[in-house]
């Protein structure tokens, strides 16, 4: 297994559409959360793996800065076919309980049940989409 973690981004999916819905490397991954809740907006796991041929099962997870998972994705088979493909996922979390802001949330990625990467991203609380 040679797959290699291009880019990932954790991000606020109405922040990302205002920032051009594309990834770039100015784009930040944040988790917003609104005033007084405890539910995170709507936010985007956006990634690629790249270098490699064959068939491996990814799967990623979002953990608190104490650790503890607090959402799991589904397993995911990716066939890439010939070495220099580019395999781009995106999926999206709606409605995931919060219990605290933090800006050292993990989002962990697995690949054939091996940690290969970690995203460290905020949640931050009241945040605003002003193009900061």
């Amino acid at each position: 297994m040679g797959a290699r973690l291009t880019y990932a981004k954790v991000i606020d999916r109405e922040r990302y559409m205002i920032k051009g819905g594309r990834v770039h490397p100015s784009l930040e991954s944040r988790v917003e959360v609104a005033d007084g809740s405890d539910r995170a907006a709507a936010f985007l796991v956006l990634r690629a793996w790249s270098e490699d041929h064959g068939t491996f099962t990814e799967q990623w997870r979002i953990v608190t800065p104490g650790g503890r998972v607090v959402y799991e994705s589904t397993p995911r088979e990716i066939h890439m076919a010939t070495n220099g493909h580019i395999e781009k996922l995106e999926d999206e979390v709606n409605d995931l309980e919060i219990e605290y802001p933090a800006d050292d949330y993990a989002c962990i990625f697995v690949l054939d049940d091996r940690e290969v990467a970690r995203v460290r991203f905020p949640i931050i609380a009241n945040a605003s989409t002003d193009g900061d």
